[in-house]
């Protein structure tokens, strides 16, 4: 009965939703064409569709070591770390009992409103004052900066979803605080910190900002190749490799909604 009431209403809603997801879309599928098309340069629409550039990827030395060689596994390394710190700082955070903490709570979460270019500005410069060479791992520390914020606040809001006296029947059944909390909160915990890894992932593997200033001449993430490399030219070859890091984010989207979904069943 419900359904039929407010059945005209969704059906009002749904039009400017589709509206918006179709121009956030618009944007890619541009990139897309580009990527498919025959012109040999930035021609939209294409006039016909081909493989070719995706096939001329694949000779692309510079792009593809910026992808499997730095992104891909920056990307990785520094979704692992921000795991490990963004779940210990969340449950700090709910656990802990101390002067502060909702203070503290929001300067872990600054980096997400700071903006990025200026945290990019003040990494090099303090890398600069301290002495220390920009290589990977000073590239990655400012990944983890900016990426554990997001893991922060999916451990949080999943701890917030569970009841505690959970953990106190463990411990009630003998259990340790720390073995109560490994046996019978993480596990419930896996969804949130699955996708509090998904987005450091994606926003290392999408960054910008950050790597413009921090990226040495043999750590140049994928990024800030294509945007050197649009500087110049205006190979249909950029549009194929953009294409490619946005297939992996879609791909990773999709495996991780299904794992979700099968966790919560």
């Amino acid at each position: 009965m419900s359904d039929r009431r407010f059945s005209p209403l969704r059906r009002l809603f749904l039009v400017p939703a589709a509206a918006v997801l179709c121009f956030m879309l618009l944007p890619m599928t541009v990139v897309v064409l580009i990527a498919l098309g025959e012109s040999a340069t930035y021609e939209f629409p294409p006039r016909g569709l081909t493989l070719h550039w995706f096939s001329n990827l694949l000779h692309a030395g510079p792009l593809l070591n910026a992808l499997f060689l730095t992104s891909l596994p920056l990307a990785l390394t520094v979704a692992a770390a921000s795991l490990v710190v963004g779940t210990l700082a969340a449950v700090g955070l709910t656990r802990g009992r101390f002067l502060g903490r909702s203070a503290l709570e929001v300067f872990f979460l600054t980096p997400v409103v700071f903006p990025q270019i200026l945290l990019g500005v003040a990494l090099f410069l303090l890398f600069a004052r301290a002495n220390v060479p920009l290589t990977l791992v000073t590239l990655g520390i400012g990944h983890v900066v900016i990426c554990t914020p997001y893991v922060i606040r999916a451990v949080l809001a999943g701890i917030g979803g569970i009841d505690p006296r959970i953990e106190e029947a463990a411990r009630n059944l003998g259990a340790p605080p720390a073995r109560a909390f490994m046996m019978a909160t993480l596990p419930l915990l896996r969804s949130s910190m699955l996708s509090g890894a998904v987005f450091a992932f994606i926003v290392s593997f999408s960054d910008v900002n950050i790597a413009l200033f921090l990226s040495a001449g043999d750590t140049t993430t994928l990024p800030i190749r294509i945007l050197a490399e649009m500087e110049w030219n205006n190979d249909p070859t950029i549009a194929a490799a953009a294409t490619l890091q946005v297939s992996i984010i879609s791909v990773l989207l999709i495996l991780v909604q299904r794992f979700i979904g099968t966790v919560r069943a």
